[in-house]
């Protein structure tokens, strides 16, 4: 066993964090989230992710407060999200052990840990990462629980929106001593950040420009993680939620993503802007909110097109050739990839994922059996149908019920949090589908789907036997 320095500075900091408060450590969990290019401690053939480590001591900072148990269960309990959640981390830490024993050698799969440096087909077979990628999995569950647990008052949500909003923030940091140290011949200084034993992509360019990557291993993983903040604080501004730092913040993470040049990241935002255009326009999003700053924002969001639009137009008119760059950045971002040796590779990855899906009824070959290069088919090839069902049901509880709408403690704010956090979940969901090797998600889309379904939410008014007969100051209502 070893442990990074990464790994020291992150338990020092989540240690302290534990000792003061539950949001500070959500806070540095947050943050430690987008350490991916890093491992924390090197635990035998696994590595453990300086967020991992933030998970277990957040876990500590929430249990040792008062009254933890009964938050955690409300967002679980029968009907709610949560519950499928709970019953998907059971079937993934017994199909982990289950499954790769039961269809052992029957055929081919893509493992996630080749000891070869090329990853090739091999028989399926147990290996170390069925059980690590099945703990790993439970992590995300855990989160959702705490941070639905810890959000059970106006304030405290406020605070744990706030834990996001500082961590994408501190990913805009990231992104310019990424750049900064790149263009300086510096890079070496950023190493203590990129030591894992996987392949650091930071220094590609398109077109002669470097492609972002912050301080993840490859632009791809990147911009699946800063679509999930850019949706976030983009939904927040919109609501009119401290839109001087959110604002700001998507700008600026939107701008990141872009020259990230990458098709997940391009695929996700085009998706959800579009999505949250048409919301606008329609007046779906309207009837949510009456406030003020809410519609001003509203009202520039749905300008921006057309302006765009007619800008666009005329400088075309003046400069036909204007456009060339960008549909070549387009083109060797997304046009084409499929026909680059990487695409060609992770398709093959995908095909022979639906094969494993196929050939085990159904049933999957266990959680960390095999790489695939989409969230969706990983379901599928890992956890089977009953996974994809759970999984199902589980973001489909999360989009379709509402509780914000019916708590009597949620005003515009605390909705426009509810719904910032379905954003980045949708958004998220979007990129893992299009790129992502396993089922393990970022924590970030649990601590996201964790304030959606706020315990705060599930709270109800209620008056006390003896203020039925009274009015005034004594017939204070009460929590439960």
């Amino acid at each position: 066993m070893s442990i990074s320095l990464i790994g020291l500075i992150t338990i020092a900091l989540a240690a302290l964090s534990a000792i003061r408060s539950s949001t500070m450590a959500l806070t540095i969990l947050c943050c430690a989230s987008l350490l991916s290019a890093s491992y924390a401690i090197a635990l035998g053939g696994a590595n453990i992710t300086p967020g991992h480590i933030a998970v277990l001591f957040f876990g500590l900072a929430v249990i040792i407060r008062e009254e933890p148990v009964s938050y955690m269960t409300s967002s679980m309990v029968k009907g709610r999200p949560g519950i499928y959640l709970v019953a998907l981390g059971i079937w993934a830490l017994v199909s982990s052990f289950l499954l790769p024993r039961l269809f052992a050698g029957q055929f081919m799969v893509f493992p996630l840990n080749s000891p070869y440096s090329s990853i090739l087909e091999q028989p399926l077979r147990p290996v170390g990462s069925n059980f690590n990628q099945a703990v790993f999995f439970l992590a995300g569950p855990i989160v959702f629980a705490l941070v639905s647990s810890i959000a059970r008052s106006p304030q405290m949500l406020r605070r744990v929106a706030m834990a996001v909003i500082i961590a994408s923030i501190l990913n805009l940091i990231f992104v310019l001593a990424d750049n900064i140290t790149y263009y300086l011949g510096v890079s070496s200084m950023l190493d203590f950040l990129r030591n894992g034993d996987y392949s650091q992509l930071f220094s590609h360019k398109i077109m002669g420009i470097k492609r972002v990557t912050g301080t993840f291993p490859e632009a791809s993983a990147f911009a699946s993680t800063s679509v999930m903040l850019f949706a976030f604080n983009f939904r927040l501004w919109r609501g009119g939620v401290r839109p001087e730092i959110t604002g700001l913040v998507a700008l600026f993470t939107f701008i990141a993503i872009i020259f990230s040049f990458s098709s997940t990241g391009y695929g996700a935002m085009m998706v959800y802007l579009s999505l949250a255009y048409a919301g606008v326009v329609s007046g779906l999003e309207r009837r949510s909110s009456v406030d003020l700053q809410a519609r001003i924002h509203r009202s520039i969001f749905v300008s921006m097109a057309p302006a765009v639009a007619f800008i666009g137009a005329i400088l075309i008119a003046v400069k036909p050739d204007l456009l060339d760059p960008v549909f070549a950045i387009f083109d060797t971002s997304i046009g084409s990839k499929l026909q680059s040796d990487s695409g060609v590779e992770r398709s093959s990855w995908n095909v022979a994922g639906l094969g494993v899906f196929i050939e085990t009824m159904g049933l999957g070959a266990g959680t960390g059996s095999v790489r695939t290069s989409s969230f969706v088919v990983s379901i599928l090839a890992n956890l089977g149908l009953i996974g994809a069902l759970l999984f199902g049901v589980f973001f489909f509880k999360l989009f379709r019920s509402k509780p914000e709408m019916s708590s009597p403690f949620a005003d515009h704010e605390m909705k426009q949090y509810a719904a910032a956090a379905r954003a980045a979940v949708f958004t998220g969901l979007v990129g893992a589908s299009v790129a992502s090797a396993s089922v393990s998600l970022n924590s970030l889309v649990y601590v996201f789907a964790g304030i959606a379904c706020s315990s705060v939410f599930y709270r109800k008014r209620m008056f006390t036997p003896q203020s039925q007969h009274q009015t005034g100051p004594a017939g204070t209502l009460a929590m439960s």
